[in-house]
């Protein structure tokens, strides 16, 4: 026993004393790297004000400024002052901690943004960072790690306007090559002499199967994160307009198929339910999914859009040609597709869903003309349809052909119910003569319409359609 302790107390001292110095140096060397990736991206300037790390500790303060012009893309919109935040950061290096961050582990550190030039439009709790992040990773490697906001109040004097924010929480872990993150906001709420809006209970899902490289390289890698707003009200008071909407989503899946180096997306956007005035909806969806995605693809338009900010509009076209003769067969050989799978509605009047296919296949080299539409048609796929019963596919007529009314010159001036009126007498004649065209099918209950595209050739409703090419 006494032989083993010989042994295994220098071998923990070596380790308490040494070790920390090694996390140090790493940790140096990734706050390096971080800032390397992110200065890639041209509305972004990370820089290091002063730093300094001892033995069992590293203190810093980052500069972080952004330029909202630099990725504005548009010539003639007004200029915005960069804005910029500094950011403290401490840390301290293990496997035995102290201070700050006392514990055991690799390392404890914590990053602050005191947020205090915005005191002037908010107010929160005194000595409270306006944003604050603590983590930890364990001798295992695994990370584990919480951010918040503070719940703040503000008072908008030129729009008559206050603000109450519930404050943020949120917690994740980092763990096998495996991240996940859950986070939340009780409820946020703006009220003034012309509207009151509140979202209640905001909740933000993730989960990352992908090494951190992987992540901050900004290509495809297997994720699932969901977005949820429990509630949102608007009152609009000056012209009695009130939205209600429930259960509303935002859901992105992305997969790497490492075999093939190729990724996919899907993305889901809906609510439960939709009352706006007289309005009502519920099961609101539009779900699509981009699949067959050449990685190598991506990551290549990644770095390329980072070139072109400082181009002319001219210049970034060339450039945008250039690139794509150079780089779109890796993509379009792959025979990627985009798919709207569901797009779908529950009414009153009834309810309707819809679907599109579309991918391009066969491509083995690309045409002279990269524009050359016949070339494009001749490789397309498409496959879709739309059914609906007949009362909420002659209302949803009837609405859209109200929009158009009200863009028309001849029909400036008309009230919104003489517009409804116009709309609803036209409707049904319209849909007559596209059920005698053929290009829609009605039933006893409803309407429905197919279109497919192959071989160049169009059909609606199996009848073929000239094409323009």
């Amino acid at each position: 026993m006494k032989k083993l302790l010989t042994v295994l107390l220098p071998a923990a001292v070596l380790t308490g004393v040494v070790a920390p110095k090694i996390v140090g140096t790493q940790l140096e060397s990734s706050i390096d790297e971080i800032i390397t990736a992110a200065n890639v991206n041209p509305a972004y300037t990370v820089e290091v004000k002063n730093m300094e790390s001892s033995w069992f500790s590293t203190r810093a303060t980052l500069l972080v400024s952004m330029d909202v012009n630099a990725v504005s893309g548009v010539s003639d919109a007004p200029e915005v002052d960069p804005f910029s935040v500094e950011v403290d950061f401490s840390a301290s290096h293990g496997p035995f901690r102290f201070g700050e961050h006392a514990g055991f582990g690799w390392l404890g550190w914590t990053v602050q943004v005191a947020g205090e030039q915005l005191r002037e439009h908010l107010d929160w709790a005194e000595q409270t960072p306006f944003y604050q992040a603590h983590g930890n990773m364990n001798v295992l490697g695994g990370y584990h790690y919480n951010d918040s906001f503070p719940s703040f109040t503000a008072d908008i004097e030129e729009h008559k306007t206050q603000l109450t924010f519930s404050g943020f929480q949120g917690k994740g872990q980092y763990q096998n090559e495996q991240l996940t993150y859950l986070g939340g906001v009780d409820s946020f709420s703006a009220t003034s002499e012309l509207m009151d809006a509140k979202v209640e209970r905001l909740t933000m899902d993730m989960k990352i199967s992908s090494s951190l490289e992987e992540i901050f390289e900004g290509a495809f890698y297997d994720s699932d994160t969901t977005i949820n707003f429990s509630a949102i009200k608007f009152n609009n008071k000056a012209q009695n307009e009130n939205i209600d909407i429930a259960d509303l989503y935002i859901k992105v899946i992305t997969e790497l198929n490492q075999e093939k180096q190729q990724g996919n997306m899907q993305l889901a956007y809906g609510t439960k339910k939709v009352d706006i005035d007289e309005f009502h909806g519920e099961d609101l969806a539009l779900e699509f999914e981009i699949t067959n995605i050449s990685q190598a693809f991506l990551k290549s338009y990644l770095d390329f859009t980072n070139t072109l900010n400082q181009l002319s509009a001219e210049e970034a076209g060339a450039k945008a040609m250039e690139f794509m003769g150079a780089n779109l067969l890796s993509l379009v050989a792959g025979e990627p597709q985009v798919n709207i799978t569901s797009l779908r509605g529950t009414f009153p009047q009834g309810s309707f869903n819809s679907n599109l296919h579309t991918s391009l296949v066969g491509i083995s080299a690309l045409p002279d003309q990269l524009l050359d539409p016949a070339f494009w048609l001749s490789h397309a796929l498409v496959d879709g349809k739309l059914s609906g019963d007949k009362a909420v596919i002659e209302f949803i007529a009837v609405h859209a052909m109200k929009a158009q009314l009200q863009n028309n010159p001849q029909t400036q001036g008309m009230s919104e119910e003489q517009l409804a009126q116009i709309a609803a007498q036209q409707v049904p004649t319209i849909l007559a003569s596209l059920e005698q065209q053929g290009l829609l099918v009605a039933t006893d209950k409803g309407y429905s319409t197919s279109i497919s595209l192959k071989d160049s050739e169009l059909k609606v409703n199996e009848k073929p359609m000239p094409l323009p090419f």
